[in-house]
């Protein structure tokens, strides 16, 4: 085990007593580094403003959504969920210490890879359900629930959700700009109707429907109005031989209505086995052993 730098040292080489080992992820205003916890002896994800390219609001903004992030998920122990260590103030900056996950973003993955095969898709998104149903249990949205807040490693059968920025509690009356609007339920653009768990399980839908066919349900042309008022290519368009099941799981995620979609992530989740253990009986891929278990 090395030993730890002072709490204020900051280097090329650390940031506080963790060791940076390597860059993992960029965005516009943050940079994730895969870390070393010397302490702990063991290794950790760091996530960082871009200080030297933002302005002091823009710095003020993401770090409150550092404080806003662990003050809502720091307490979430789930398997598809990623956990939340520390936030951290050490003189110089605030970064966020979280679990290091190997493997990459499900976006990333997936524009490697192109459309996914079905069996895989149905392992991915159930994870995502149980890792949804834990959290509408906690009382929480995610909010931004999309290929690239789910990191994902096909080898270890990792997939877990992160990136808890915009999310709030359920009785709370959230902003409806926030979040990424590819995925956004039409409840986001209707004053009229309340944003809910289902919107979730419409991200996760939206999300299926682009794992299948490696395009967007709505373009970039008035999307929220394709999103109120128009249905997406169907997916049997898109790929001829998609089983009829899993175009019925995406529609129904993805209606327009309340009440026209899965109640919870478990009824989706529940959907999904049926159709694994149909269309995949020999799969070992989806292990419902510990079926909806929350602590």
């Amino acid at each position: 085990m090395s030993s730890a730098p002072s709490a204020n040292q900051s280097s090329a080489n650390f940031i506080g007593r963790y060791e940076l080992k390597s860059k993992s992820g960029e965005g516009a205003s943050g940079v994730v580094y895969r870390a070393y916890d010397p302490l702990l002896d063991r290794d950790v994800a760091i996530k960082k403003a871009k200080a030297e390219m933002l302005s002091e609001e823009d710095i003020k903004m993401v770090v409150d959504e550092f404080y806003h992030e662990a003050a809502i998920a720091g307490k979430f122990a789930h398997q598809n969920i990623v956990t939340i260590y520390d936030v951290v103030n050490n003189g110089m900056y605030d970064y966020m210490v979280l679990e290091y996950v190997p493997g990459r973003s499900l976006q990333d993955y997936m524009e490697a890879s192109g459309p996914l095969e079905y069996e895989e898709t149905l392992h991915i998104i159930h994870k995502c359900c149980l890792a949804l149903e834990y959290i509408h249990y906690h009382g929480v949205i995610h909010r931004d629930i999309k290929p690239g807040n789910i990191m994902y490693h096909p080898a270890q059968g990792i997939v877990k959700i992160m990136d808890f920025g915009v999310s709030h509690k359920i009785e709370e009356e959230p902003s409806r700009d926030t979040g990424t609007i590819a995925y956004m339920a039409p409840e986001h653009f209707d004053r009229d109707r309340r944003i809910t768990a289902l919107t979730d399980i419409f991200a996760l839908g939206s999300s299926m429907y682009r794992l299948l066919s490696g395009e967007y349900p709505f373009d970039n042309r008035h999307t929220a109005f394709q999103i109120m008022n128009e249905k997406p290519i169907p997916l049997y368009d898109l790929r001829s031989d998609i089983p009829l099941e899993l175009v019925d799981i995406t529609s129904r995620a993805m209606a327009k209505e309340d009440g026209d979609r899965y109640q919870s992530a478990s009824e989706m989740a529940l959907d999904m086995e049926d159709t694994m253990s149909k269309l995949f009986p020999d799969s070992s891929l989806m292990n419902t052993s510990g079926r909806y278990q929350v602590i």
